[in-house]
């Protein structure tokens, strides 16, 4: 019963902290590869859904022509090489977001894991980047009396009204979206009920007023 009591305690105490200090929510996350390729998608399939299929239908119908011209034209030699070309078109077309997706996977995967902190405030959102060393890799101490460098995390700003934004959510993450480029993946895992709650309803409301 105490527990329970300190914990509902402790949550109040952080949300009177976090109202008196101007902040909207403030969380730290990491991302795993699922959640980074599920935003992904989230992405493709809100900026790049119309290019995508207009390419599709295009190599659709410029196929559909030449089985055609191949049925009434008895199998000439030029339009088998135009049936060919045009199927893989259709084929990397159709497969093109994926490939994507699995060559920036592959790419995060050789890379340190990364954790980040994340403030938004009503004027900005501000994230930090902290690089973290590898579970498998060992630190060597060759000079003890030398001071070790320490990492100073990489702080990014984004300024509501100046800075191209937009908020986008799926089944695990809220997603912030610069410049229609870059994805800010916010895992839901890593936020409590009412940060979810907050951030959700702030972004929503700001983002869709400018």
């Amino acid at each position: 019963m105490d527990e329970l009591q300190n914990s509902v305690g402790s949550e109040k105490n952080e949300k009177e902290q976090i109202e008196k200090s101007g902040l909207i929510a403030e969380f730290s996350y990491d991302n795993t590869l699922d959640e980074t390729d599920g935003a992904m998608k989230s992405f493709q399939k809100r900026f790049g859904k119309n290019r995508g299929r207009i390419s599709i239908i295009a190599y659709g119908l410029l196929l559909a022509a030449i089985i055609v011209g191949v049925i009434f034209s008895g199998g000439a030699l030029p339009l088998y090489f135009a049936l060919a070309f045009c199927a893989f078109g259709l084929f990397y077309t159709a497969t093109d977001k994926k490939r994507t997706r699995n060559r920036v996977i592959k790419a995060l995967d050789g890379m340190p894991p990364e954790e980040y902190k994340c403030a938004v405030y009503p004027e900005k959102i501000e994230i930090e980047t902290i690089i973290k060393p590898k579970v498998n890799e060992v630190e060597l101490d060759i000079d003890s009396d030398k001071d070790k460098e320490s990492l100073t995390p990489l702080k990014t700003v984004f300024k509501f009204g100046e800075d191209l934004l937009n908020f986008s959510e799926n089944e695990e993450s809220l997603l912030l979206i610069f410049n229609r480029r870059q994805i800010y993946c916010f895992p839901k895992r890593c936020l409590t009920t009412d940060q979810e709650d907050a951030v959700r309803d702030f972004l929503t409301e700001k983002l869709e007023s400018n």
